[in-house]
């Protein structure tokens, strides 16, 4: 009869780099996809608007933003 595990065990010994290797590769990768993603969408915030004159709600707006 013949025994799968000594069979298997060359085949794991080839396999286990390579999962390793992309388990990390994947970790970094999505790590830093998350900081990306965060930095993107801090550009929004820094747009000026700019009221009409006598807009009260605009203008109300606009400092309840810039205190936050």
């Amino acid at each position: 009869m013949i025994d799968h595990s000594e069979i298997l065990k060359p085949v794991m010994k080839k396999f286990i780099p390579y999962l390793l290797f992309s388990a990390t590769t994947l970790h970094t990768v999505l790590d830093v996809s998350s900081v990306m993603a965060m930095s993107c969408g801090s550009h929004s915030d820094k747009a000026e608007v700019v009221c009409e004159e006598g807009d009260t709600d605009c203008e109300e707006k606009i400092s309840a933003a810039t205190i936050n």
